[in-house]
């Protein structure tokens, strides 16, 4: 006759405990993974489109009907994986452009702003060399 082997429930009781533990864990990690990749594409596209707004108010003839709301979309575009849309809002002052990003799913949300100065360095120069002709000095 064959001897019969008895095995412990002990093993099995262990691991159905571990095991939702562990793949709670790992779920947890992609998820955190997949938040700050949106969070980093968003982060880019706000400050690219800042700074694109800072390069068009510098022009001499301004505003050339660039939508900078949707050079924003085209940056963000299928690059998304946990976010399923974000809002831009665009703010000009004379000195500076401000791009506020938001982007929300359930209860996680994300707020980027990214500024860019307005700098016209062309009228600096100007005005240094209208007041080098008036006093007469070089350099």
């Amino acid at each position: 006759m064959k001897e019969r082997k008895y095995v412990k429930g002990v093993l099995t009781v262990e691991m159905s405990y571990l095991i939702p533990l562990i793949l709670s864990i790992i779920l947890l990690i992609i998820y955190a993974v997949f938040y700050y990749h949106d969070k980093n594409i968003l982060n880019g596209a706000a400050a690219e489109t800042a700074v694109l707004c800072a390069q068009i108010e510098r022009r001499p003839e301004g505003s050339s009907g660039e939508d900078l709301n949707s050079f924003f979309r085209e940056r963000i575009a299928g690059k998304l994986i946990f976010f399923s849309d974000a809002s831009m809002e665009l703010e000009k002052t004379e000195d500076e452009a401000e791009v506020v990003v938001q982007a929300q799913k359930g209860r996680m949300t994300v707020h980027i702003c990214r500024r860019a100065s307005i700098v016209k360095p062309e009228d600096r120069i100007r005005k240094k060399r209208i007041l080098e002709n008036l006093t007469g000095q070089e350099g």
